[in-house]
């Protein structure tokens, strides 16, 4: 059996799924993580950051309901085309001005063609009702409209799991102001580029350890799961930001030189390392958050809605983060770097309560799709 025989299974619309979120979102954090080429382009950045994030806080709390109306092929493709054209677009005027940017046009160019190619890799995306699940269930697709959409939308503000999940929704975003900009200040430029190559491999194998060799792992009970990820998420917030806390302490220092790979590279593991558990962290925040999202319903439609949910309220704290820096605390206003870092590990150590409260309050074993009914389907 060929690949294109099995596009309506499950598991080639994950692979399919991921190869468009790879080459076109995955393209553009690429970007977002390279460094500028001094503080006035960071401010830019800042700027151009927050305005992105402020529009996909819209969108993404719309999405679900788009996506329950349209289908995820035409939404995927249309985003991808549409948002191939605009970068392309955009490109002209920041090759007339690219001064101010630490990238020549080869590179820009090369990310252009890979967000081109999850243009093209999005049109293999299948309609959900034609999708089997690996226990050849079929996905069912109630009919829908938009007043139906946007009604559900609004009560999700009212949904008791959604408001308590609501923190780290929020905060799964917060922390690449300072990650992406003081943190890197204190490395040379090509240290830059290559600790970022690393932040995001980090994170890859933080989503496939977490995600596909735990979470998933149905020889445990989602509740066991569930609670060794609050775990998981405890430890790892103490000692990943206990030792950022250390470092920033030192590169805080007046007298602290910049570090380069090169020249020093005794000074850059230290670094190099706690910068790749930013990265794993990122990720165990990120799937653990939507692995509690998915835990509280096995229906397509109703995670579509909870799905952009998150992705809403995430952009819109990644935005207002952005903003801050851009807008705000600017020049002689700016906040410090060691003032920035506390601001990123705040709302991610308040996040650990709602984890745990969240898995205790909301976490079954078995999901009730429809309660009235008395009808339930045990946990995968």
């Amino acid at each position: 059996m060929g690949f294109f025989d099995t596009l309506n299974q499950a598991r080639t619309q994950v692979y399919v799924i991921s190869f468009v979120c790879f080459l076109c979102p995955g393209m553009f954090n690429a970007l977002n993580s390279l460094p500028t080429a001094g503080p006035d382009a960071q401010e830019v950045k800042d700027k151009q950051n927050a305005a992105l994030y402020f529009c996909f806080a819209i969108m993404g709390l719309l999405a679900g309901g788009l996506n329950n109306i349209l289908g995820p092929r035409i939404l995927a493709a249309t985003f991808s085309i549409f948002s191939g054209a605009y970068i392309g677009l955009c490109a002209g005027m920041l090759w007339a001005a690219q001064e101010g940017y630490a990238m020549n046009d080869a590179m820009y160019l090369i990310f252009i063609i890979l967000m081109a190619c999850g243009s093209v890799v999005a049109f293999l995306i299948q309609p959900p009702g034609t999708i089997i699940r690996e226990d050849q269930t079929q996905v069912e697709t109630p009919p829908t409209n938009v007043l139906r959409e946007f009604v559900e939308i609004l009560k999700l503000f009212g949904n008791p799991a959604m408001l308590t999940i609501l923190i780290p929704c929020m905060s799964s975003n917060w922390f690449y102001t300072y990650q992406f900009g003081p943190f890197g200040g204190y490395f040379s430029g090509r240290t830059n580029g290559l600790k970022a190559i690393f932040y995001w491999l980090g994170q890859a194998a933080g989503a496939w350890v977490l995600g596909n060799m735990f979470l998933d792992n149905t020889k445990y009970t989602r509740t066991a799961r569930a609670w060794t990820g609050v775990y998981l998420m405890v430890g790892t917030t103490i000692a990943f930001f206990g030792g950022g806390a250390a470092f920033e302490y030192v590169a805080s220092a007046k007298d602290f030189v910049k570090i380069d790979a090169g020249t020093d590279f005794g000074r850059f593991i230290g670094p190099f390392i706690l910068y790749i558990c930013y990265g794993l962290y990122d990720a165990f925040f990120q799937v653990f958050t939507n692995y509690l999202i998915g835990a509280i319903s096995n229906d397509s439609e109703t995670l579509s809605r909870y799905a952009g949910f998150y992705k809403g309220t995430q952009s819109a704290a990644g935005g207002l983060s952005w903003a801050l820096n851009g807008f705000v605390f600017t020049k002689d206003k700016a906040l410090t770097s060691t003032a920035q870092f506390w601001v990123m590990v705040i709302p991610c150590a308040v996040s650990l309560i709602f984890f745990a409260l969240f898995t205790k309050t909301f976490v079954k074993d078995t999901t009730d799709e429809n309660p009235e009914h008395g009808s339930s389907i045990k946990a995968h």
